[in-house]
């Protein structure tokens, strides 16, 4: 009986690591239900040695039943009469139950205080809602247009997750042989080479798949560009070596990377956030943010992540300050928005959150967006709203995705859904609907940009909305359009609707030395140049009727938007010679 309990023991508890990897460490549980099994079971074993009324009820049962047919010796009666020669060996044997049913009250007492009073008292709301609402460190007011620089055209993201992967799949179909073994999981923003680009690994299908390529791995991943929806690569040959990832969400046994990863050595600290990313030369790696509870059993903060290489299995371990610059979030999405939510609801206690609520905060989403800042910086974003209030935001919060350091804006005005909304209504006779919307610095003022797609999934327009006030809108069938549109929307009303912000304008004159028409979404746009000027001016018939008329040599007087780049968009066109 002894070898096969020992036997039992062993392969019970290596099959329940293998199979739910609990972390080993104090305020964590997942190992609690395994303590309090072997408990219970211990203490079964010594009741059915010692308690002779018990051991009869359990014979009757049909598990009872079963349980003598493995461990006979449990059941066996003792006789009444008394060997002395062996009285003293049953007089060990009794001892000796009697202290396994203590062990096992023992396990059953730390179980059980592990996974329910310990978290009760070191982690409930309302005995430490000032340390949960603290958590997301020190939140800063700011002002948006001084932290933000105005963005790039080139940096604007018109590709959302939906459209990304539609466009992912379809170049995967275009190599049958690879649609068959591989699929593609889950995509995730970063900047490769300073550009946005969404990446996907290509896993197993299934098990059978994984039986027939487990000893390489699935064969490369796919980018698409989160800027220009022409851009897709499928990447399966690397500085001339082929792409296999062997470590992977859908391997098997140890090759599946949650596994991977804990049992080299990270049974100790919590595993979260298992992102796909590559490197500045196209190298694929899985980035996994490594956390512990700060807050007795609760509060889930990032202290560092770890590196695998998806194709050697090659592990690095970094901390949150020496993290490489190519890693672009450590902070998950899901701690993030928790932390915000607690900073907001707990901001006068915990009573307060629950009765009366006042000047309780929340997100105006139930999820945060990448936001990526000119000078590399990779933000996690969310409109913050009152609780209570629909539709409206009274500012937005912006956390550092690295570092967790946290900048909050005070800028009242439309939430995404919101903006949602307004963006559709512009174009509702084409039936599109928005993406989600992301925040933007255009030209000083806080704007909404979204994608408007059709039933299918595929982007035939951009909005710009404002955010101040989501009545301003602007769509065209591409971004420079829409830009256009916006601007000359801001320029009429900006003034009037956005008293914080003031738009610069140019009033030039001079000659056209070059003109251009292009047509785009069934619009014509005329593309300008003036004599002794490199600049870029563009503007439509809505901006004046004798825009189409103008000719190379005619003397005209131009009033356009100051954005300090090449390309400039015209709200006043006059004709001095026509």
């Amino acid at each position: 009986m002894l070898p096969f309990l020992i036997v039992l023991f062993f392969t019970v508890n290596f099959v329940y690591f293998f199979m739910e990897m609990p972390v080993l460490a104090f305020g964590f549980v997942g190992w609690s239900n395994l303590i309090i099994a072997w408990g219970i079971l211990l203490m079964f074993i010594a009741a059915l040695i010692l308690l002779s009324k018990f051991r009869q009820i359990v014979e009757k049962t049909s598990w009872g039943q079963m349980i003598k047919s493995i461990f006979p010796q449990l059941f066996q009666d003792r006789t009444n009469i008394v060997d002395i020669a062996d009285y003293q060996n049953n007089g060990k044997k009794s001892k000796r139950f009697k202290i396994i049913g203590i062990m096992g009250m023992v396990l059953l007492v730390i179980g059980v205080t592990n996974f329910l009073v310990l978290p009760i008292l070191t982690s409930a709301p309302i005995l430490y809602s000032n340390s949960y609402r603290g958590l997301i460190g020190d939140v800063k007011e700011s002002s948006f247009t001084a932290d933000v620089e105005p963005t790039s055209l080139s940096q604007i993201r018109i590709v959302d997750e939906e459209t990304a992967r539609k466009l992912a799949d379809k170049k995967i179909g275009e190599i049958p042989a690879l649609g068959s073994e591989a699929q593609l999981g889950d995509l995730a923003l970063q900047k490769v080479q300073n550009q946005l680009y969404y990446v996907a690994p290509l896993e197993h299908r299934g098990i059978f798949q994984w039986l027939t390529n487990h000893s390489k791995g699935s064969k490369g991943y796919v980018m698409v560009s989160a800027t220009n929806p022409q851009d897709v690569k499928l990447i399966q040959n690397v500085n001339n070596q082929e792409v296999y990832l062997k470590y992977q969400m859908k391997g098997f046994l140890f090759d599946y990377l949650p596994r991977y990863l804990y049992f080299s050595g990270f049974f100790n600290i919590g595993l979260a956030d298992f992102s796909f990313e590559v490197d500045d030369d196209l190298n694929p790696y899985w980035v996994t943010s490594l956390y512990k509870n700060k807050i007795g059993y609760s509060g889930s903060d990032a202290v560092g992540a770890v590196t695998v290489n998806a194709q050697t299995g090659e592990i690095s371990r970094y901390t949150i300050e020496n993290m490489p610059r190519w890693i672009d979030r450590v902070q998950p999405e899901a701690f993030i928005h928790k932390q915000i939510r607690d900073w907001g609801e707990y901001i006068n206690g915990y009573w307060n959150s629950i009765f009366a609520k006042t000047g309780t905060l929340r997100p105006t989403s139930n999820e945060l967006n990448l936001i990526y800042g000119n000078d590399d910086t990779v933000y996690w974003y969310t409109g913050i709203t009152s609780s209570g209030k629909d539709g409206s935001s009274v500012g937005f919060i912006m956390v550092n995705s690295r570092t967790k350091e946290a900048k909050w804006y005070k800028v009242s005005g439309a939430d995404e859904a919101g903006a949602k909304k307004s963006a559709e209504g512009q174009v509702q006779e084409k039936g599109y609907r928005s993406g989600y919307p992301i925040l933007y610095n255009i030209a000083g003022v806080p704007t909404y940009i979204s994608p408007m797609k059709d039933k299918e999934g595929l982007l035939k327009a951009v909005a710009f909305i404002s955010v101040e006030n989501y009545n301003l809108v602007g769509v065209g069938p591409d971004i420079e359009s829409g830009l256009r549109t916006y601007q000359q929307v801001l320029a009429s009303k900006g003034n009037q609707f956005i008293p914080s912000q003031e738009l610069k304008l140019i009033k030039l004159q001079g000659k056209l030395s070059r003109v251009s028409q292009v047509v785009k979404g069934g619009e014509s746009y005329f593309y300008f140049m003036l004599e002794g000027d490199n600049r870029i001016f563009i503007g439509s018939s809505n901006t004046s009727p004798k825009v189409p008329l103008a000719k190379v040599g005619d003397i005209v007087i131009l009033t356009a938007n100051d954005t300090k780049e090449g390309i400039l968009n015209i709200s006043e066109f006059k004709g001095e010679n026509y």
